[in-house]
C-alpha cells in the first residue's frame, strides 16, 4: 500500500498482485533489464511493456523507464528524436577539440547584451535554478575540451556560481551560452540579462532548461519555464542528476514533468531529456540533438 499511495499522488496506480511487496517491486524498479511491470491506470490491469518495445535508441535513458509507466513519456503523435547508433556517434566529433580546425574555447563573459560578440554561428542557451548542475553538465558535453575550458566552467558546490552569459565556442558549428541560474543568489541584474538576451539574440536555436531530477519541478522552475512560454521561445526540459535519485524517484518527477509538458506545450519540445553528468547516461544523445538543431547534421534516425 506504500508503493500505491506514492503513486496514486501523480494519478497513477501500480499493478496489483499479491505476490508483489513493496520491496519486491522496488527491487524491479531497480534493474534495468525487468520490463514486465509498470504503473496502469487501472488498479487490476496487467501490463506487458517490454524495453525493447519502446523503439529507443540504448542511449535514451526513456528506454528503461518508459515500460514501467502506461502513460506515454513521449507524447503520442509525436515523432521521437531517436538517432541512430552511427548518427550519435558523428554526433561527438562536434564536441571535441580537432587542432586549429575545430577549437572549444571560452570566447566571452557578458552581464548586458552589448559585451556579447557578434558572429554567423547558431547558438543553444542552457538555463536552470541554481545548482541543478548547468557547469556538470557542459563538462560532460565538452569533456575532450582543454584544462583551460574545464577551469571557465568550474564545478561549485555553492549554488548560483554563474553570474553573467558564459559562451563556449564549438568551432564554426555553434556556441552554446551558459547563463545565470535563477533562484538562490540569483544576480540582481538576472532579469534584464537574461531576458533581453532571448528577446534579442537571433542567432538563438534552442533553449534547454534544466530540471534537478532529484527535485523535480521546483516553483522557481515553474517561474523560468512560464517565461519561456510568455516569450514563445523554443525549449527542451532537460532532467540533470539521473544518477543521484531511486527508479521510483526518477518517475515520480518525471511525471511531473511530462503533466507540465501536457498542460504547457506551446513552446516545450514534447520529449523529454534525461542525463547524468556523472555516469554519462543520455549525454551522447543530447549531443546529437544539439548538432541536430543548430544545423550541422541530419538525422534520420534508426
Amino acid at each position: 500500500m506504500k508503493f500505491h499511495r506514492l503513486f496514486q499522488r501523480q494519478g497513477m496506480h501500480v499493478l496489483s498482485n499479491d505476490i508483489y511487496t513493496w520491496s519486491k517491486l522496488s527491487i524491479l524498479l531497480k534493474k534495468k533489464t525487468q520490463g514486465s511491470f509498470g504503473f496502469c491506470t487501472s488498479w487490476r490491469k496487467f501490463c506487458s511493456l517490454r524495453t525493447n518495445q519502446t523503439g529507443l535508441t540504448k542511449y535514451n535513458p526513456i528506454s528503461e523507464l518508459q515500460p514501467f509507466i502506461s502513460v506515454p513519456i513521449i507524447q503520442e503523435g509525436a515523432i521521437p528524436f531517436n538517432p541512430s547508433e552511427p548518427e550519435i556517434k558523428s554526433a561527438s566529433k562536434f564536441f571535441t577539440p580537432r587542432g586549429r580546425s575545430h577549437q572549444i574555447q571560452h570566447i566571452g563573459t557578458a552581464a548586458d547584451m552589448s559585451k556579447l560578440p557578434t558572429y554567423d554561428i547558431p547558438e543553444v542557451a542552457f538555463i536552470g535554478r541554481s545548482n541543478v548542475g548547468k557547469s556538470s553538465l557542459i563538462r560532460a558535453l565538452f569533456s575532450s575540451a582543454s584544462d583551460e575550458v574545464h577551469r571557465k566552467v568550474a564545478v561549485s558546490s555553492k549554488p548560483g556560481r554563474t553570474k553573467a552569459l558564459q559562451l563556449y565556442q564549438a568551432g564554426t558549428a555553434f556556441t552554446l551560452v551558459d547563463m545565470p541560474g535563477y533562484g538562490h543568489n540569483m544576480p540582481s541584474y538576472f532579469k534584464d540579462c537574461v531576458e533581453t538576451y532571448f528577446k534579442e539574440r537571433k542567432k538563438l536555436v534552442r533553449s534547454f532548461i534544466l530540471i534537478d531530477a532529484v527535485m523535480g519541478i521546483t516553483e522557481s522552475d515553474r517561474i523560468g519555464l512560464e517565461m519561456m512560454e510568455e516569450m514563445v521561445i523554443p525549449y527542451v526540459m532537460v532532467l540533470t542528476k539521473i544518477d543521484k535519485t531511486t527508479k521510483h524517484q526518477l518517475l515520480r518527477n518525471l511525471m511531473s514533468v511530462i503533466e507540465y509538458r501536457d498542460q504547457h506545450n506551446k513552446c516545450c519540445l514534447p520529449q523529454p531529456f534525461l542525463v547524468s553528468s556523472h555516469s554519462g547516461a543520455g549525454i551522447e544523445l543530447l549531443k546529437t540533438l544539439i548538432a541536430y538543431v543548430t544545423g550541422n547534421m541530419l538525422v534520420k534516425g534508426s
